[in-house]
């Protein structure tokens, strides 16, 4: 929906105050500059790009679903290059200059419930899984030795990656795309196999600080304030608009809201190097009742939640 600002409605707030005072002209004068600024602010201008993925998914459990976006990045330690492709977009863009783009990617995803696809292509182009997913509603690995049941192959040009997945039974994709450079080790579907989904040479977070960053999110969905939440979770300004900008964002934004209940309040924290969670109960805004997990990953100083762990009562 596009919101205008009328001229007309502008004049009669303005000629309203003119039959005042001075100073009644002044406010006047304010709260119609105040009114046109709110305008602008609720709604940017979309946000497009090129998609630098297509493609098509399907099997019985998890679905049925095309792809539109997604990054490519530089795994840990050199070790391939890990192409993540989503059935939404996700500002993939805006994520190059990100510390931790993937870490980001995955965020976007969760908020918009975004299906995906992903394998850790090596220097021949060679994956040992192809992986897919919901958010919400489970996920699968296929990690068949040597990689029989699919075919990939990629090229790569300097910092740009072309190429594609055809997996024989569940479906196909081809992309082309940069490829980021993280400044802090991310995680591939590939790594939690052999156990690493997060940083373990990282700290602990510490309880006040997940809670605070919790209570920042918390309080963003629950006054339905999509700007908030994302500057929350370490968005800048320019990102924050153009994601507001994508299209079917306000409405993705609505049902992930809802996934934080009232009142919500943590009444458990764990954490592990690297990695930490909180527990809470509650309703969501249907009165159904929910015990949920939140967790979250370091992002240099920045803690971003990456995971909501839903479990109805």
């Amino acid at each position: 929906m596009r919101i205008t600002f009328h001229p007309v409605f502008a004049t009669a707030v303005i000629a309203l105050a003119v039959v005042g005072c001075g100073k009644d002209e002044s406010v006047g004068a304010k709260q119609a500059a105040a009114i046109a600024k709110k305008v602008v602010e609720e709604k940017p201008p979309p946000y497009t790009y090129p998609a630098p993925a297509k493609g098509h998914y399907k099997e019985v459990n998890i679905g049925e679903f095309d792809v539109v976006d997604g990054i490519a990045y530089t795994a840990t330690g050199n070790a391939g290059t890990v192409v993540y492709v989503t059935s939404k977009a996700i500002a993939s863009p805006l994520l190059a200059d990100s510390a931790c783009p993937m870490t980001m990617a995955r965020a976007l995803s969760e908020l918009r419930n975004a299906n995906y696809m992903e394998v850790t292509l090596n220097s021949k182009g060679i994956s040992k899984y192809f992986a897919a997913g919901t958010q919400f509603n489970g996920s699968s690995k296929d990690m068949s030795p040597g990689g029989h049941y699919w075919q990939s192959r990629l090229k790569l040009d300097a910092s740009h990656a072309t190429g594609n997945v055809v997996h024989r039974n569940y479906g196909h994709f081809e992309f082309d795309m940069p490829v980021y450079t993280p400044q802090v080790n991310e995680f591939s579907e590939g790594d939690g196999s052999d156990g690493m989904r997060y940083d373990k040479t990282l700290p602990k977070p510490t309880e006040p600080a997940v809670s605070a960053a919790y209570k920042a999110l918390h309080d963003a969905a629950m006054k339905k304030d999509l700007k908030a939440l994302l500057t929350a979770q370490g968005f800048d300004k320019k990102q924050v608009a153009a994601i507001r900008g994508l299209e079917g964002i306000d409405a993705d934004f609505a049902v992930y809201a809802d996934r934080f209940l009232t009142p919500g309040n943590p009444d458990d924290f764990t954490a592990r190097p690297g990695t930490a969670y909180v527990h809470t109960l509650g309703v969501n805004s249907k009165g159904k009742k929910f015990a949920n997990y939140y967790h979250f990953v370091p992002c240099g100083t920045q803690l971003v939640m990456v995971r909501i762990a839903e479990n109805p009562q």
